[in-house]
């Protein structure tokens, strides 16, 4: 039995140990137009926006800096989401310490899987705590990765939220800049190039807060997305836990301070899958 879907790719770097992608065109597509958004989102923000009026004494350098920190705090996310794996079934997964009453079998995977683990068609391989199979990363969000997959909501939604209120200001607040070279492409263009770039910027703000609210709802409700799709309405509609709580279980017993990092690691979750973890 492979440890592996054929679909699941694996390579090893030595700064952040084993990479895991789906190999899933579709998948591939979707996360490539998500990395070419954000540098043209970034682009026009720091090189029309930005820049020029630092330039002219109107943005203090301490903004560029946390814009350029969102910046890098969005794409390394998206890069940990899309590259932790899920929480795939280990082979071992027949563990004597579970409760085999509670388990079910897969019989595409051929193997024994906890309460609310599924089966991804796209990923072809049963996922631990399976909240959805999301193409803008290609990955699914699992028991795993769940923890950067809201890091990755958490940080796009700060940075669209701030790309919106900077366009906002381009438009109705900020004068022509002075310093700018306007024999540039990009200054000649400028009027296009921020039209796509104000209307894209809200629709992402509009798209995460709604996501960022709706995984809110789920975690302190305990409940999943495919929960939330295979019964929209239970009986039982109470508030499981804190938002404390929900958020420790799913980020992990770390520091709080280090929830907010991409480089970290989720260093909690049941026995039989930390042996597996990546």
């Amino acid at each position: 039995m492979a440890a592996f879907s054929q679909r699941i790719l694996l390579k090893m770097c030595p700064i952040v140990g084993r990479l895991h992608f789906v190999n899933d065109t579709q998948g591939i597509l979707c996360v490539s137009f998500i990395v070419a958004y954000w540098l043209y989102g970034v682009f026009c923000n720091l090189v029309i926006i930005l820049l020029p009026r630092y330039y002219d004494g109107l943005v203090s350098g301490v903004i560029i800096g946390i814009y350029s920190a969102l910046g890098v705090l969005t794409i390394c996310s998206l890069f940990r989401a899309s590259t932790l794996n899920p929480g795939r079934i280990p082979p071992n997964s027949e563990s004597s310490q579970a409760d085999e009453t509670d388990w079910t079998y897969c019989q595409v995977c051929l193997r024994t899987r906890p309460p609310r683990a599924h089966h991804c068609r796209r990923c072809r391989q049963c996922v631990m705590k399976m909240d959805h199979h999301c193409p803008w990363i290609n990955n699914c969000v699992g028991e795993a990765n769940h923890w950067a997959f809201y890091q990755l909501l958490f940080y796009a939604f700060l940075l669209s939220a701030m790309s919106f209120i900077q366009c906002l200001l381009h438009w109705y607040f900020f004068p022509k800049c002075v310093h700018c070279d306007r024999t540039a492409f990009y200054i000649r263009h400028q009027l296009g190039l921020m039209y796509l770039e104000t209307t894209l910027s809200f629709l992402m703000f509009a798209a995460m807060g709604c996501m960022l609210f709706g995984n809110h709802l789920n975690l302190i409700l305990d409940r999943t997305t495919l929960d939330v799709l295979h019964n929209p309405y239970p009986q039982d509609m109470r508030v499981k836990r804190t938002s404390l709580e929900a958020y420790a279980d799913l980020c992990g017993s770390r520091s709080k301070l280090t929830w907010f990092c991409p480089c970290g690691e989720r260093r909690t979750g049941p026995m039989y899958m930390q042996a597996d973890m990546v």
